[in-house]
């Protein structure tokens, strides 16, 4: 009796676990959206459609010449707030073989293919908690819908 209770928590925990995987991929799937992010560090211009996050990391210098610029892929999971990228590319498109704030960022998470953030929405501004490689909220312009339950 105890096997066959165990069995049947077993066969509903896997299929709990891949009916939010299935959810958390098809919401992903829903995006269309492109986002604005300037930070001292890089500014970062991000889309989405149907899943698929293309980023582009970019530092200028003082002068307004270009420093560095990444080409990051990834495919988009979204479960509530809860947003994690799978990441499958990260290139350099522009690279003035000097180590700037950008390359580092991009060279530290370079090991990483699963980033995951917290992500709050307010009119046109969108915020995204992360805590790797250190705690920081970035703070975007957003057009578009992060998912299908997003109302802006």
């Amino acid at each position: 009796m105890i096997n066959r209770t165990v069995m049947a928590l077993a066969l509903l925990l896997t299929v709990s676990i891949i009916l939010t995987i299935l959810y958390s991929f098809i919401n992903g799937a829903t995006c269309r959206y492109s986002i604005n992010f300037k930070t001292d560090e890089r500014d970062t211009f991000m889309t989405c459609y149907r899943g698929k996050v293309v980023a582009m990391h970019s530092k200028q210098s003082e002068h307004g010449d270009l420093l560095s610029k990444w080409k990051v892929e990834a495919r988009q999971f979204k479960l509530g707030d809860q947003v994690i990228h799978f990441i499958y590319s990260r290139n350099p498109i522009v690279d003035d073989r000097l180590e700037d704030s950008n390359d580092h960022f991009n060279h530290v998470t370079s090991g990483y293919r699963v980033l995951f953030y917290n992500s709050k929405r307010h009119d046109d501004k969108v915020y995204l908690f992360k805590n790797f490689p250190r705690y920081n909220v970035h703070v975007g312009t957003i057009n578009g819908k992060l998912d299908y339950w997003d109302q802006q």
